[in-house]
């Protein structure tokens, strides 16, 4: 594969459905995932797409590779996949997207949650260039972008998303360190059966051992706690957010 140095490399990346520790240098370039290009153009993406789902893929090349449109996303990562995007946020946690890359022809779509007035929202699924929250439209801190699950057909993908809708119309309270995007994510990827996957590198993927099942049926939730221009807000109250806690204006999480 030709190899165009960036001066940088990637963070370690998700090996299929298992993490591994690896480097992986940024190796895509523009031609490399043009169809009507280069006469090798095919045999490069084979390649490519060997490597995206050995090693995940650096955030670089990703922010290229999203804009260029859908038909790059089924080049290099193929059809049905569901690929997992995590960053970082407040210097200590990650936060997590869920998306279906589906056969040709139908958008790649995107889960995100969210914090909104102290509430845990999850908005989507949505074609992956409409949303708000897409992380091409708010980077926000290191990217790392990996394969978590292949042969992921829409059957699979719109239990995920009845799901979604159900955690969203929920409005369960919002926790920086328990109930989050990371909670969210690992919720519906328990429920499509693939188990939650850590990306290798970055920060502390907080709330991914909260599954949401028992708050979905009226359980006892953890109380409420927003990070948002530093005001916490607590139990329906506001208050001071404590020194030993991050505070950033940062609300994704």
């Amino acid at each position: 594969m030709r190899s165009v140095p960036r001066g940088r490399q990637a963070g370690n990346h998700a090996a299929g459905l298992r993490v591994q520790s690896t480097v992986t240098t940024c190796l895509l370039t523009f031609e490399d995932i043009w169809p009507d290009g280069l006469p090798e153009s095919d045999a490069l993406i084979a390649q490519l797409r060997t490597r995206v789902h050995r090693d995940g893929i650096c955030a670089e090349d990703f922010r290229l590779l999203a804009g260029r449109g859908d038909e790059a996303f089924q080049l290099v990562f193929g059809e049905n996949v569901l690929v997992k995007i995590e960053f970082d946020v407040a210097r200590i946690g990650e936060h997590s997207h869920l998306v279906h890359v589906a056969e040709a022809g139908r958008k790649p779509e995107v889960i995100t949650a969210y914090p909104e007035a102290g509430e845990l929202r999850v908005l989507g699924p949505m074609p992956w260039g409409e949303s708000p929250h897409s992380p091409m439209r708010q980077p926000r801190g290191t990217q790392r972008v990996g394969v978590i699950a292949r042969d992921f057909g829409q059957e699979r993908w719109r239990k995920v998303t009845v799901l979604a809708r159900a955690i969203d119309e929920a409005r369960l309270n919002y926790n920086f360190l328990f109930q989050n995007s990371n909670s969210v994510v690992a919720t519906l990827a328990n429920a499509a059966e693939t188990g939650f996957v850590d990306l290798p590198g970055g920060g502390l993927n907080l709330g991914h051992g909260n599954l949401l099942y028992d708050e979905l049926m009226g359980g006892r939730q953890v109380s409420r706690f927003l990070v948002q221009g530093g005001t916490s807000y607590s139990a329906g109250s506001e208050s001071p957010v404590p020194d030993a806690l991050p505070q950033s204006a940062n609300t994704e999480g």
